[in-house]
């Protein structure tokens, strides 16, 4: 059959799969193991198995029979998970899960679930790989299935009245149950390849109580390999085909193969990529990602109005090491790396700015001459630590210059006010 569309690459992972015959799949497992058989629980461990609630199968044994079951006799699946499942004495039981009950173990390591083309069963798994893989399909028109050379008709629903359908799961849902000698062949067309969702990673923490083992995720992964899990701290191995480990994904559930202990902390990580959906930043200066500061990038301060600038600074601050920190009225600013030649970092002081009035730095016209030191609400001037006052050619309200301080201004001027002074004052 030609390919639809462009032709993969040789070893890509491309739709174009013939996948798994589904006439018939056998099983086999340890039933003499009590780690494969649980009395307790009734229930048969079969890691990766392809068994689906309600398909019927045929149990055989070259050994001594499990207890309750009959070698070559026909039972219903009950499927517990990817790993586990029941058996029930009829379609209804399996339904309504009402399980036989396994009274012991049996004898040899030869023993068989077959399930096949019966003219009772509709319903099978679709894998590639000898059962290793998913098909990852959703709709019917994915596939192509031909039954006796017939191509049948796919349909979007999980209860096709003629062809097939496909149930969530990678599930083919047939009209009519395959007979034993049908010959059917199918291949993917298309596959729904998992890919990373481009949103925040979400982090779900759970306390256990000691007993249940199921836990409902925030958002559903598309594997195992997408999510890392922990408990009180410690990575936790998931299931895989071949060995049942810690836990292991159903859809949006995690269920672990035994329940953590009371009061233990299970945080479940999602990982993969995630984009920056939670805010309006996608990127800084042509980067995108997880941006870190780098030597060469500018840092951008916008001056107020209110200060009589109305401008833009830029600043570079080249190295490593810069850092700025606020000691109460204080901004102390260390640029690493300078210093006179010495090889020691600069450090600025800067004394004075603040956002509350009747302090020194943002203050008010008062009669408190300690107030009237800094930038007034009429930018009536800068005050910087040990340095000096410079004014516009009038001044209006009260102003105060403080013993060691400076004021400088161009003449003529203009005093509407008092000027206090107990520095030095010049008019140029």
């Amino acid at each position: 059959m030609g390919y639809f569309g462009n032709q993969p690459d040789t070893g890509d992972n491309n739709s174009f799969r013939v996948l798994d015959d589904i006439s018939s799949h056998t099983r086999q497992f340890d039933g003499s193991s009590a780690a494969v058989v649980s009395t307790a629980n009734n229930t048969i461990t079969a890691v990766g198995h392809r068994f689906l609630t309600g398909q019927r199968v045929t149990y055989t044994t070259s050994g001594g029979s499990i207890g309750g079951l009959s070698s070559g006799t026909n039972y219903f699946i009950i499927k517990v998970s990817l790993n586990e499942f029941k058996l029930a004495s009829s379609l209804a039981n399996a339904n309504n899960n009402i399980a036989l009950n396994l009274s012991s173990v049996g004898t040899g390591t030869d023993h068989n679930i077959r399930v096949a083309f019966d003219n009772v069963n509709t319903k099978f798994k679709l894998t590639f790989g000898n059962g290793d893989f998913n098909a990852e399909v959703t709709k019917a028109p994915q596939i192509q299935v031909s039954v006796n050379g017939v191509i049948q008709q796919p349909q979007d629903t999980m209860t096709p009245t003629v062809g097939f359908g496909i149930a969530a799961g990678d599930i083919i849902v047939f009209a009519s149950a395959p007979a034993p000698a049908d010959v059917v062949w199918m291949n993917v067309i298309a596959n729904n390849f998992p890919s990373f969702d481009i949103s925040d990673n979400h982090i779900d923490n759970f306390i256990a109580n000691g007993t249940d083992t199921d836990f409902v995720l925030s958002k559903e992964p598309a594997n195992s390999q997408n999510v890392i899990v922990t408990l009180d701290g410690v990575v936790q191995y998931p299931s895989d085909n071949d060995t049942v480990r810690a836990y292991q994904l159903n859809g949006n559930v995690i269920a672990f193969t035994s329940a953590p202990a009371n009061g233990v902390a299970i945080q479940v990580r999602h990982i993969g990529f995630a984009g920056a959906t939670s805010s309006d930043v996608t990127g800084v200066f042509g980067r995108t990602g997880n941006i870190g500061i780098i030597d060469t990038d500018p840092i951008v301060a916008i001056q107020s109005s209110g200060f009589g600038i109305g401008t833009v600074r830029t600043l570079n601050f080249i190295g490593l090491g810069n850092t700025f920190a606020k000691n109460g009225s204080t901004i102390d600013i260390s640029i690493a790396g300078g210093g006179g030649g010495g090889g020691g970092a600069f450090t600025t002081s800067i004394t004075g700015i603040q956002t509350s009035s009747n302090i020194v730095g943002l203050g008010t016209t008062t009669t408190d001459n300690t107030a009237l030191q800094g930038v007034g609400n009429s930018a009536r001037g800068l005050f910087i630590s040990q340095g000096m006052i410079l004014y516009e050619n009038h001044l209006d309200g009260d102003h105060y210059i403080g013993t060691a301080y400076n004021g400088l201004m161009a003449g003529p001027v203009t005093i509407n006010g008092n000027l206090f002074i107990d520095g030095n004052y010049v008019v140029v």
